[in-house]
């Protein structure tokens, strides 16, 4: 009686993205952080959601957004909740859009993926841009070439094409995901 309440097919796919999300968590602390370009690590975590969004909508979004921001901020620091709610919300938006104004193909993955990443980075670079905290000047003293405010601009637009570069080809394991039937 208590699994004909349960959609089991539903189940399992929320158990397939939870190893997907496993398996990405593995691969952008242990094998991609290690691959830095100019100093900056990219970010995984923004591409495996909104590929999810893309195609299951804006609730598989937002859950899996939930998680991957949970698991994403205790690896960053000075992090409290900020991948958690950011990813969140990415994920919902991501989704909504995805089901009501975008194709779901490459190229809206793509355009939702650099977005999301500006989102993200944005958001990481808030306070070097416009507070001055002793971060910031510590941050600002790393890099003394030029006007502050473009050097935290320049490592983010590298954060967000690095990023971008290595977490495309999430697109086609989620894609594959979404398209096969979990069954009953």
């Amino acid at each position: 009686m208590l699994l004909d309440l349960i959609d089991l097919s539903k189940l399992r796919r929320a158990i397939v993205y939870g190893l997907l999300l496993a398996a990405v968590l593995v691969l952008q602390n242990q094998i991609v952080s290690r691959l830095p370009l100019l100093g900056v690590k990219p970010l995984l975590m923004p591409a495996l959601v909104v590929a999810v969004a893309l195609f299951e909508g804006g609730v598989w979004g937002g859950a899996l957004g939930l998680a991957a921001g949970y698991f994403a901020d205790f690896d960053y620091a000075n992090t409290v909740v900020l991948f958690t709610v950011l990813l969140a919300a990415i994920g919902f938006f991501a989704g909504a859009l995805g089901k009501y104004m975008l194709h779901k193909g490459f190229v809206s993955f793509l355009a939702l993926l650099l977005a999301a990443l500006g989102i993200v980075t944005f958001c990481q670079m808030f306070r070097f841009l416009f507070l001055t905290s002793e971060d910031a000047r510590m941050f600002q003293a790393l890099y003394s070439t030029g006007p502050a405010g473009w050097r935290v601009l320049r490592t983010g637009f590298i954060q967000v094409v690095w990023s971008a570069v290595l977490s495309v080809p999430l697109y086609f394991p989620c894609k594959l995901i979404a398209a096969r039937p979990m069954g009953h």
